[in-house]
Parts: C-alpha cells; sequence; structure tokens
C-alpha cells in the first residue's frame, strides 16, 4: 500500500512540475498570442496599466533585443543590403500607418525558403525568404507584414503574460481539488480531473490566440487600406497557402503552423476587405526585383535554361520579362560572370535607368570586376543624394576602401554608425576599413560591436579588453572603453525579464 502510495505521489509531484511547466511556456510564447478581439471595426483594445505592470515597455525592448543577438549568433541570415532596405521601407510605410506607439523597428531575413514571419516583442519583426518567394504581389507580402506590425502595436506579448497571470489562480484552484481528490480517495478519477484540469487550460490558451489572430488580421487589412495597397491581398495569400497545402498534399507552410488559417478567418478577412471601395492597384516593380533576387540565391534553373526562357518573353516589356532578366543578371554575378551580367543589366537600364536598385547592381558588378574606380564614379553621386542610404553607403565606402582611400571610407562610416549603431554589416565594415588606416584600436572597438549584435558577447568584451591594452595615456578614450564594457558585461542578463 506504501509502495502504491508513494509511486501516486512521485506522479503527483511530476503532474504538478508539468503543470507549472506548461504555464511557463505558454506565458512564453511572442506572437500567438493576442488580446481579446474587438466587437467594433475600426475599435481597438484599451491597454491598460496592468499590463505595463506586468511587462513594462523598456522590458520588452530589451528582451527583443537580447533575443535578436541570439537569433544572429543561431540562425543564418541573409546579408543583402538591397533586400533589407527594401524590407525597411515597406516595413516603415506600414508602420506610418499603424497603431504601433515606438515606430523603430529591427528587420530580419531569415535564409530559409519556408514560408514564415514573426514579431517579438521591442519591436522585432523577421521574415524567411520562402516569404519573398512565393508572395505574388507587394500585397501578399505587406498584408504578413501589417499583420506582425498588429501583434506589436496590441503588445500581445505582454498581454499573453497578463492573461496567463489572472488564469493561473483559477487553474490552480482546479489542479489543488484534483490534487486533494487523489489524496484523500486515492481515486483514478483524481487523475482524469488533472488532467483535464491540464487540458482545459491549453484550449482557453488556443482559444485565445485563435481569435485575436482575427483581429491582427483586421488591423493588418485597415493598414493596408490606408498605404495604398490592396486590401483582398490577405485573404488572397492565406487562401493561396491553404490550397497549395490541401490540393498539393505538401507539409503545412510553417506560417499556417504558427498562424493557423481557417475557412472562416478566410472568409472574414475577405468579407473586411470588401468593406472597402473595389480599384485598381499597380504592382510596384521594386518587389518584384526584389523577388527576383532572392530568386536568384535559391534557384535550382540554370543559366542557359533562364536564357532560353528569357528569349521566349524578349519582344515583350512586361514586369515578368524585366524581372526574369534580373534573375539571371543576379544568378550571373554568383557565377562570377561578371560581363555578361553587366550586358543584361544595361538592357534594364534602358528601361530604368534612374533606378537605384539597378545602380546599385551595377556597381555591385564593377567590384565584382575589379572595376573600383568605375564602381566609385557609379557611388559618389548616388551617396552625395541618398547619404543615409544604408546600400549605396555601404557599397561607396568598399570602393573607396578599395581605392586606397579607407580614412575618406572610414569617416564616412563612422557618421553613418550613429544612426545605424544596430546594424552588424556596418560595424563589420568599419572594422575592416580600419584595418586598413591601421587604426588597430578602432578595429577591436567596431568588431566589438559587431560581435555583439552577432550574439557573441563573450569575444565582444574580449576585444574591448584588447583595445583597452592598446591605449596609452588617452583617460577619456579608456573611461569611454571601460564604460562600454562593463554595458555588455550587464546585458548578459537581460534575457531575464
Amino acid at each position: 500500500m506504501n509502495a502504491i502510495f508513494k509511486t501516486k505521489s512521485n506522479t503527483v509531484s511530476n503532474l504538478l512540475s508539468l503543470w507549472f511547466a506548461t504555464s511557463i511556456g505558454f506565458s512564453s510564447l511572442l506572437y500567438t498570442q493576442q488580446s481579446p478581439a474587438s466587437n467594433t471595426p475600426g475599435e481597438l483594445p484599451i491597454l491598460g496599466d496592468s499590463i505595463s505592470n506586468t511587462v513594462s515597455l523598456n522590458q520588452e525592448k530589451r528582451l527583443g533585443q537580447a533575443w535578436l543577438r541570439a537569433l544572429r549568433k543561431q540562425s543564418t541570415l541573409i546579408d543583402d543590403p538591397l533586400l533589407a532596405d527594401y524590407l525597411k521601407t515597406i516595413s516603415y510605410r506600414l508602420i506610418s500607418l499603424s497603431n504601433l506607439a515606438d515606430k523603430h523597428l529591427s528587420l530580419v531575413i531569415i535564409d530559409s525558403e519556408a514560408i514564415n514571419a514573426f514579431a517579438v516583442p521591442g519591436g522585432i519583426i523577421g521574415v524567411n525568404a520562402g516569404l519573398f518567394l512565393n508572395a505574388e504581389t507587394e500585397g501578399e507580402l505587406a498584408g504578413v507584414i501589417a499583420h506582425e506590425i498588429a501583434h506589436l502595436s496590441q503588445r500581445h506579448f505582454a498581454r499573453s503574460l497578463e492573461e496567463a497571470r489572472k488564469n493561473q489562480w483559477l487553474q490552480g484552484a482546479a489542479l489543488l481539488a484534483s490534487v486533494l481528490l487523489i489524496a484523500t480517495s486515492g481515486s483514478e478519477s483524481g487523475y482524469a480531473a488533472l488532467a483535464t484540469t491540464q487540458a482545459a487550460a491549453i484550449q482557453a490558451h488556443l482559444n485565445f490566440s485563435r481569435r485575436n489572430e482575427q483581429e491582427a488580421d483586421r488591423l493588418a487589412i485597415q493598414t493596408l487600406a490606408d498605404a495604398n495597397i490592396d486590401p483582398m491581398s490577405v485573404s488572397r495569400f492565406f487562401e493561396r497557402m491553404q490550397k497549395a497545402h490541401q490540393y498539393l498534399g505538401q507539409k503545412p507552410p510553417e506560417y499556417l503552423l504558427t498562424h493557423p488559417v481557417t475557412e472562416s478567418r478566410i472568409a472574414d478577412a475577405r468579407s473586411r476587405a470588401n468593406s472597402y471601395p473595389t480599384r485598381y492597384y499597380d504592382e510596384n516593380l521594386e518587389f518584384q526585383l526584389m523577388k527576383a533576387r532572392v530568386e536568384a540565391k535559391y534557384s535550382k534553373k540554370s543559366i542557359p535554361q533562364l536564357k532560353v526562357q528569357l528569349n521566349e518573353l524578349k519582344k515583350t516589356n512586361t514586369i515578368k520579362q524585366l524581372t526574369l532578366r534580373y534573375t539571371l543578371v543576379n544568378m550571373l554575378i554568383k557565377a562570377q560572370h561578371y560581363t555578361e551580367a553587366e550586358q543584361q543589366l544595361n538592357d534594364l537600364l534602358k528601361y530604368h535607368p534612374q533606378r537605384l536598385s539597378l545602380l546599385i547592381t551595377q556597381a555591385e558588378i564593377k567590384l565584382g570586376n575589379k572595376d573600383y574606380l568605375a564602381a566609385e564614379k557609379i557611388l559618389s553621386p548616388l551617396h552625395e543624394t541618398n547619404p543615409d542610404n544604408p546600400p549605396i553607403t555601404l557599397m561607396y565606402c568598399k570602393s573607396l576602401s578599395l581605392n586606397k582611400k579607407a580614412k575618406k571610407a572610414a569617416r564616412i562610416l563612422e557618421t553613418f554608425n550613429i544612426t545605424h549603431k544596430n546594424s552588424p554589416a556596418a560595424w563589420k565594415q568599419l572594422a575592416q576599413t580600419y584595418g586598413k588606416t591601421g587604426n588597430t584600436i578602432g578595429v577591436h572597438q567596431a568588431r566589438a560591436e559587431y560581435l555583439y549584435l552577432s550574439g557573441k558577447t563573450d569575444s565582444a568584451i574580449e576585444q574591448l579588453e584588447f583595445a583597452l591594452a592598446l591605449i596609452d595615456n588617452d583617460f577619456p578614450l579608456i573611461a569611454k572603453v571601460e564604460t562600454r564594457r562593463e554595458l555588455l558585461i550587464k546585458s548578459k542578463e537581460e534575457l531575464r525579464l
């Protein structure tokens, strides 16, 4: 009898531990938790002070940035300044029309063909490259981004923690009642009640999430309409993803697993979009060019196959013909066939001679072909008129550095990094540029920032220690580096709420 009771006691202990771990797990989910949906179109749920008592905005920001550093350390990201700049442009266009209080975002592109996107508290939005591959229009991509912005604007992470805290007492009371039944009667009904309690908690959580995915859809549709983007894009993208899963029999896209789509949800999104006036929406060529850039990275087709396909469209000046040619240009660059890549690009420049993305690609080809002076001549006037443009600035500084003008490049990057202090690519390039100027202390400082943003905090601290060992009698600089070192040490605790 004692042996049986001991076994049951251990089981109760294990179930208690499981319940506690499950509760913590639920409260840690980042982007599938929502506030209850509003019944009135255009009316947002009220964000009360109780949320900030659970997780403050400052805590969200610190948590988000710490999480982003961990992501950079553990995942492969796409380091393409052109693609990143396009994503920033479309995202900030949507943010300006959203209810997001802090409109400063950190954006990342995951090197994966899977279809997915996510939002993390503190203003982090990420998309997989597969989203570019599978979105047929800019509106479909924008709809997904607007959906993630809605998660952030409504502070769904903080709401999930608050919801878990509110439900904890109720779930805990039911749990204790089940444990009491087991202890007093020895009946298996106590175990059944305990399992039911856990199942009810899980179901309540899922209902909370699904109900409010629709709320994020509604806000996304409203944002698209305000941004002069087809609001029907949300339902159209969902419907296509669902059909691909149903009729092709393939594994569900990650996006459908993290953002469950039902017929009623699609119908609701379509109905809301239909409430806006029907009109024609122009397709954005820049989106199609960026999509082509991603397709060149993952394409299974050979260059000869693309040429045959392009030849069939040669007599047309359609977006399809232009984007297919740009795909070919990028595949030729990847294969280091720079002369042919430039020939193909020149055909595009005839129709769009002032398009920045094409001019930057032209400079990219010149750099690849080691014609550094030509690249500098292309980029210098572009930088003069667009001094804060990341792809132009980084490529221009690269051309300067390769043309033995590293000191000038370093000065530009130092200014640039004041406003782009969270860009790992900019700090990495500054470290390389300092190396060419002989500024060893600067190399260690810039490399520390790059490593820190890349999630390698211990290595970053080590770089600052190397810098300190080289500084001689420059007390302001010593104080600056030591202060930064202490901040990096403290930042190791930032994943703790």
